[in-house]
């Protein structure tokens, strides 16, 4: 009696077209998505349209000026002004092309990663390429996917510019550390994580001056932070205004949607958010398994897993320690950093290993792009209001031009912020006219609330949020007491925004004047 045979492996040339042949699917499906985005995005975000004004200030000492109203460094205003100075931000598709252009140099950039294995960085490419927070904001007009490119260009210069220090090198690796920092502030812990686990390689392999030149880079990347001190000084005035408690369990929860598990992308971006945690288990796994035997390919494998076990809980720590109420995009650079990692050691020499990524990436490939592909359809934003009406915010802000904190922290220390506005809002209504209310449904109330004192200790964003819902119930209380129910607008018909700005509006009318 014959035992059945196991199946036959697939022979190596066979499996490797397989892999670059699905390798290119991925880079056409990641094509369409990156410009279904560009051609459905439409108007800019509030966010977005923050970073045109300030990059579009008369002078630079202008845009120096404002970065304490934002949340970047320099480097992408300059970009953005550059951008404008050619003449390709006239319009929103202007602007948006440059989202576009630098969406698909991430993906461009996460090739180079691989580190000159014969494969290409399938599962990885797969992940990054079909993950919706990369898309929608790594292609807006923001930092994020400026800061997301420059880590995935600094993470493969490090190693190189370390383990064969030639000038072109070491310059290439000190140019895209500081082009990460200069992107978003908190690359710097992720530099950090590439430039020790770099160094950690070199003292491994006896070569102390080459761990030295590691931390030199890292060095010069954080140098070049220190004109930033009296924005940060500046900034921190206030800037708990802008801040609320932030615990583990918190950013544990945006980080699950930050690895595609995003609102709005149901079962799909579920699985891919699985498929992440998994890949990055097995990166762990199939290199215990299946180690590099010496050389490059052992020092790459080494380093892209101490770069993980560094960045991971320090960008987790940065995070707890700023306090800041975060959002998946703050977290876009490290999912950028850990799809660098995934390509540096997947799927590795082992044939079970590549033909088990081949399956994976092929299942999410034909499971989750189509629900991306939808959920890109998504308008940024349902804001781009253009009527004859004045408006206002609440608290009223002597300049909404960009994010103005510090007005809304002086405002805190105010005796009665809300009461021209209340006033205004009375004085519409017993004219017999109609107050409009933007954003979410107005509070119901009874009877208006008590007044809060001026804010005599420090700035908190707790302290905020209570002082805000005051203000806004001071409003909403003219709006009961002086006109009629509330009711909804009919917005013209448009397709729906993404889920993070969808405002809706509502009118209260006045009753007629009476005649006698």
């Amino acid at each position: 009696m014959l035992a059945d045979s196991p199946p036959p492996a697939p022979s190596p040339t066979r499996l490797a077209r397989t892999e670059w042949a699905l390798a290119l699917a991925a880079g056409v499906v990641a094509l369409a998505l990156h410009v279904r985005l560009f051609l459905a995005a439409g108007p800019l975000w509030r966010d977005e349209v923050n970073t045109v004004v300030v990059a579009t200030q008369p002078t630079l000492a202008g845009v120096w000026d404002r970065l304490d109203c934002e949340s970047f460094p320099l480097l992408p205003f300059a970009l953005v002004r550059l951008w404008s100075s050619l003449g390709l931000a006239r319009t929103e598709a202007g602007l948006r092309s440059f989202g576009l252009v630098v969406g698909l140099s991430c993906v461009a950039a996460l090739w180079w990663c691989r580190a000159g294995a014969p494969s290409p960085p399938l599962l990885a490419l797969v992940l990054f390429t079909l993950n919706p927070v990369v898309l929608r904001w790594g292609d807006s007009v923001r930092g994020y996917g400026l800061g997301a490119l420059a880590i995935l260009l600094a993470f493969p210069a490090v190693l190189r510019a370390v383990q064969n220090p030639r000038p072109a090198a070491v310059a290439l690796a000190v140019v895209t550390a500081t082009a990460a920092v200069q992107s978003l502030y908190q690359n710097s812990v992720l530099v950090f994580a590439m430039v020790v686990a770099a160094a950690v390689v070199s003292l491994a392999q006896g070569r102390r001056r080459h761990a030295a030149l590691a931390l030199g880079i890292g060095a010069a990347a954080a140098l070049s932070l220190l004109p930033y001190l009296p924005v940060m000084e500046r900034a921190r005035r206030y800037g708990l205004v802008s801040t609320g408690e932030s615990t583990p369990g918190h950013l544990a929860s945006v980080l699950w949607r930050a690895l595609g598990a995003e609102i709005g992308l149901g079962a799909a971006g579920q699985l891919l958010a699985v498929a992440w945690v998994a890949a990055i288990v097995w990166a762990f796994v199939a290199v215990a398994a299946h180690p590099p035997a010496s050389g490059r390919p052992r020092a790459t494998a080494f380093y892209a897993l101490l770069v993980l076990l560094i960045a991971i809980p320090a960008h987790f720590a940065f995070l707890l320690y700023l306090g800041f109420p975060t959002m998946p995009w703050y977290s876009l650079s490290l999912v950028a950093l850990s799809a660098a990692c995934l390509a540096a050691v997947l799927p590795g020499e082992s044939t079970s290993f590549r033909t088990s990524a081949l399956v994976l990436a092929g299942a999410l490939l034909v499971s989750v792009s189509p629900r991306v592909f939808s959920y890109l359809g998504l308008r940024q934003t349902n804001m781009d209001y253009h009527g004859a009406a004045p408006w206002a915010t609440i608290p009223p802000l002597a300049d909404t031009s960009v994010h103005r904190p510090d007005l809304l922290g002086r405002a805190l220390r105010e005796e009665d912020p809300v009461g021209t506005l209340v006033a205004r809002v009375e004085s519409t209504l017993r004219g017999g006219h109609r107050v409009y209310w933007v954003g979410l449904p107005p509070p119901a109330i009874e009877r208006p609330p008590d007044r809060l004192p001026p804010l005599r200790g420090p700035l908190s964003g707790a302290l905020e949020g209570i002082y805000c819902g005051n203000w806004t119930l001071q409003v909403a209380a003219a709006l009961k007491e002086h006109g009629r129910p509330a009711e909804p607008v009919p917005m013209a018909p448009h397709r729906d925004p993404q889920p993070y700005e969808r405002a809706r509006v509502w009118v209260t009318t006045g009753p007629p004047p009476q005649v006698w």
